[in-house]
């Protein structure tokens, strides 16, 4: 396995969830030693992460200049917009799956090939859209594995939002949750017309009243990385500084 630090590497793990074999892609910073523990970065729609949120270009700053701590990224990219629907949406009919490989197998991987910290709190995952909504649901059924969560934009329904009323395993998260002003009306990848504004705010008004450590912004700007990458900074010191 390659561990030649500042390159995005890609591997292919077979998964037993879902019977099938997922490529996955990670990055370790130019400074990464394995006599050194980690925290870990798990971004869903990770190439979008790479080349529009440049998310390991700011490690390497942030590392640098030693505002954070010692992070790696690992990333599950998508191979189509069609795919996402059916994997990262909390309705898609491999949602269930998909989230028990990364809860069980892909974590399993990561802490078996890389030097990590192995607790809940060093374990983010981030996702935008559909893979914020996929980030929250993990963290949501394996709290004790990942407890740190950034969710721009998610997609969420009533049926979603329940999920998340009077849960005991929300005590054990730190959720940033951000949605854009300009969301109220666009046209999704979809093709399809949506509001995610009025759904993300009935989720904040259900979990400021739950027990966890939980940051809300509303953001300048639409659906798009031009809203969400300046944030990124800020999420990073957010959590790992």
């Amino acid at each position: 396995m390659d561990k030649t630090p500042g390159k995005v590497h890609t591997v292919s793990i077979e998964s037993s969830a879902c019977n099938e074999t997922f490529d996955v892609q990670y990055y370790l910073p130019k400074s990464y030693s394995d006599l050194y523990k980690y925290n870990v970065i798990i971004t869903f729609d990770s190439q979008d992460f790479f080349k529009y949120g440049q998310i390991e270009r700011l490690i390497e700053k942030l590392e640098k200049t030693e505002e954070i701590q010692r992070t790696i990224i690992v990333g599950v990219p998508y191979p189509s917009v069609e795919w996402r629907k059916h994997y990262f949406n909390p309705n898609g009919e491999h949602h269930e799956n998909f989230v028990t490989f990364v809860g069980r197998e892909l974590n399993s991987f990561i802490d078996n090939n890389f030097s990590t910290l192995k607790m809940a709190n060093s374990r983010l995952l981030m996702g935008e859209s559909l893979a914020g909504s996929f980030s929250l649901s993990t963290a949501l059924t394996y709290p004790n594995t990942f407890g740190q969560v950034l969710a721009f934009s998610p997609f969420v329904d009533d049926e979603f939002i329940n999920r998340f009323k009077d849960n005991m395993n929300l005590i054990n998260l730190n959720i940033y949750h951000t949605i854009g002003l300009e969301e109220d009306d666009f046209t999704t990848i979809m093709g399809e017309q949506a509001d995610f504004l009025t759904p993300n705010r009935k989720l904040k008004a259900v979990l400021e009243e739950e027990p966890l450590e939980y940051e809300y912004k509303e953001l300048e700007g639409g659906h798009i990385w031009k809203t969400w990458k300046p944030e990124l900074k800020n999420v990073l010191l957010y959590f790992f500084q």
